[in-house]
């Protein structure tokens, strides 16, 4: 068994990390932390900003719970993205979205989307390809 904890102010106080966007050449930032690492099984904590939108594409099955705030949701869904569709996600939420999907979350108001986010089991990069070192469990004060 693996037992992490879930911080909002340590989560706040974190500074943001920078990913390649959703579409090439854009960028993206939020608040991350990974609770934890392992290959059975992630668990990361975020916070996507308050009073602007966050986009992302999603290459794996991936669960969201909302801790607080709220996220207003454009989306498409592979294999062809065809249609814009709209979800409202609030405190208490909880959502699979699934791999492919194309998402624009909206945050209204003054207060971050703050969720956890779920996979199993981790996926797996060359070293390579990677830009950071993510092996290592968040260590709790």
């Amino acid at each position: 068994m693996i037992v992490t904890h879930l911080d909002p102010e340590r989560l706040l106080a974190t500074p943001h990390t920078e990913f390649g966007g959703s579409s090439p050449g854009t960028k993206e930032s939020f608040r991350l932390q990974f609770l934890v690492n392992d290959p059975r099984g992630v668990v990361c904590w975020e916070a996507f900003d308050a009073g602007r939108a966050t986009e992302w594409a999603f290459w794996h099955d991936e669960f969201h719970v909302c801790m607080s705030g709220a996220a207003n949701v454009e989306f498409t869904l592979p294999p062809n993205h065809q249609e814009v569709l709209h979800a409202e996600i609030r405190q208490g939420d909880a959502v699979l979205i699934v791999a492919g999907t194309r998402a624009r979350f909206d945050i209204p108001g003054s207060e971050p989307y703050v969720h956890v986010s779920l996979f199993q089991p981790r996926y797996d990069y060359a070293k390579y390809l990677l830009k950071h070192d993510y092996s290592e469990l968040d260590k709790r004060p």
